[in-house]
């Protein structure tokens, strides 16, 4: 294995191995419960009710409802509106309860966990977190980084060939079209595979998901279906027309690039944006990063010095037009996944954007160097073996770099989007001591009027019986904004409110609650609100 190879051999490794250690974000978000998480009820619900942030759907998985013997209590079928889940209970007696949930978000990544609460008083809710589905899928989200990273990397490899052919090197010989093959090889393996790895993150059921009644269809059904068959065909239609019918070819291009906006991140919000830009990063990163590889094997492959020198001249001009392309889309999708430049650097996703945008950049001032120094030398003085090989090593380093993003990209589709951290209700619980705990809500968490709900609970999430005073102090260090002091109105036992438009701007907002139990008495805590 040459030098380049192993290094990015060993950084594939890292990327889609070592990072996944740590559980993949989901990309709903579970806004409420009815009954809340470790609710007290004096008197039965009829029904539970989750909320998540976005469209959620529930064929895959569903909401099921335990007692603390793991008998099931809930009947009919799981009802699914929008962003709301629901399933009705029995009557249920005084005890402990435990509410299992396990969905699918819009952009088609799989959400689970559980809560409890107690009907009754003096119940004990402890030991319940066993019915609580949490299987360990780590595993599988691996397995779906790794199939992702190959169908991206098949997919630049076989339409950076396309495009190579038909405005670089019309008459490549047998090597180009077997890198073509193996790109579509690798492409379809990768797209195949991720059907029954979404199964099996989806519903929890590992390898025999795939086999059970309904699955494969809900799968297919929820978006994998049309981006599996478009880019599988279209890869298809490439090997089959590259060389004798270059129209069809690119048709087939086509379609590759647009099977990858049916899945993922661009399936929320700015639809058409997000998908027009995806599509186009996509494209033009296949006619820079593919042309690349062929590129590299031509120039080894091309015995002609003169040939070599043109080629290399023609590809120098293609890569650069795509380059500004791949810059600009790119911009245009991050910023709809992002919306905010204070989530750059305070979020996961953020952080892994700058990291690739950083990789990228390296990669794309290595081909700048290429193209105003190496090519031209190359170009000049075809017979000059020392020039070739500059040029080949630093077009090796450059392939190098393009692996490690298109990791980074199969890690980045798994983390939840920025966006995310700052376009939807905040709610949290923060210890106040003195056995006190506030749980803070803002809603719906964006600049200008906003709600701010405050419920104190003891340390069993029963309504505290109090009286205090109450006040907010709003801080945004970042600009020199605060602290703003409000008091919050009593809206009911245990619940405070105030309603106001003192967010002014998006980012890191410092929201401290305050509460004087008596005198001499005050406990106080912050948290950190992402502010749309």
């Amino acid at each position: 294995m040459r030098p380049p190879a192993r290094r990015a051999f060993v950084a594939l490794l890292l990327l889609l191995v070592v990072l996944p250690a740590t559980p993949a974000g989901a990309h709903a978000v579970l806004v409420s419960t009815s009954p809340g998480d470790g609710a007290a009820l004096e008197r039965a619900p009829e029904e539970v009710v989750l909320e998540f942030n976005e469209p959620v759907s529930a064929d895959l998985g569903g909401l099921q409802v335990f007692d603390a013997d793991g008998t099931r209590v809930d009947e009919g079928a799981v009802r699914v509106v929008d962003r709301t889940v629901a399933v009705d209970v029995g009557p249920l007696a005084d005890g402990a309860y435990v509410a299992s949930y396990r969905v699918v978000s819009s952009d088609g990544h799989p959400i689970q966990g559980g809560f409890t609460f107690t009907v009754g008083e003096g119940v004990d809710a402890s030991g319940l977190d066993r019915l609580i589905a949490e299987d360990d899928g780590r595993g599988w989200e691996t397995a779906q980084r790794v199939d992702r990273w190959l169908a991206m990397a098949g997919a630049l490899v076989a339409v950076g060939g396309v495009a190579f052919l038909a405005l670089c090197h019309r008459d490549a010989g047998a090597w180009a079209d077997g890198l073509l093959r193996a790109g579509v090889v690798v492409g379809v393996v990768g797209m195949v595979l991720a059907v029954p790895v979404q199964a099996a993150l989806a519903t929890g059921q590992g390898a025999r998901a795939i086999v059970q009644d309904g699955v494969l269809r809900a799968v297919l059904r929820d978006g994998w279906g049309p981006s599996v068959v478009l880019g599988v065909g279209g890869l298809l239609l490439v090997a089959a027309t590259a060389r004798r019918l270059p129209a069809l070819a690119v048709v087939g291009s086509v379609a590759v690039v647009a099977s990858f906006p049916l899945v993922g991140h661009t399936r929320v919000d700015d639809v058409l944006v997000a998908s027009v830009a995806d599509a186009v990063h996509v494209a033009a990163a296949a006619v820079w990063t593919g042309g690349l590889a062929f590129l590299l094997l031509g120039r080894r492959r091309i015995d002609d010095p003169a040939t070599q020198a043109r080629v290399t001249g023609r590809f120098s001009s293609v890569a650069t037009a795509a380059i500004v392309l791949v810059g600009v889309a790119g911009a245009a999708l991050s910023w709809t996944q992002v919306r905010s430049v204070d989530v750059l650097t305070s979020t996961g996703y953020g952080q892994l954007l700058l990291a690739k945008v950083a990789t990228v950049g390296v990669v794309a001032l290595l081909g700048a160097y290429n193209h105003f120094r190496l090519v031209p030398a190359a170009v000049a003085h075809p017979d000059d073996p020392r020039a070739g090989r500059r040029l080949s090593r630093t077009i090796g380093l450059e392939l190098v770099g393009v692996a490690v993003a298109v990791a980074m990209t199969a890690v980045l589709v798994d983390v939840t989007p920025a966006r995310a951290s700052i376009s939807r209700i905040h709610a949290e619980v923060l210890d106040l001591g003195d056995d006190l705990q506030v749980q803070l809500v803002v809603d719906p968490n964006r600049t200008g009027r906003n709600s701010v709900h405050l419920y104190l609970y003891d340390p069993r999430r029963r309504s505290a019986e109090l009286d205090p005073d109450v006040r907010l102090e709003l801080r945004k260090p970042g600009d020199g904004i605060g602290p703003i002091t409000r008091e919050p109105f009593r809206a009911g036992p245990a619940h405070y409110q105030w309603d106001g438009t003192e967010l002014v701007s998006s980012g890191r907002w410092e929201v401290t609650v305050v509460v004087r139990l008596d005198r001499f008495t005050e406990a106080s805590a912050t948290a950190d609100v992402l502010v749309g």
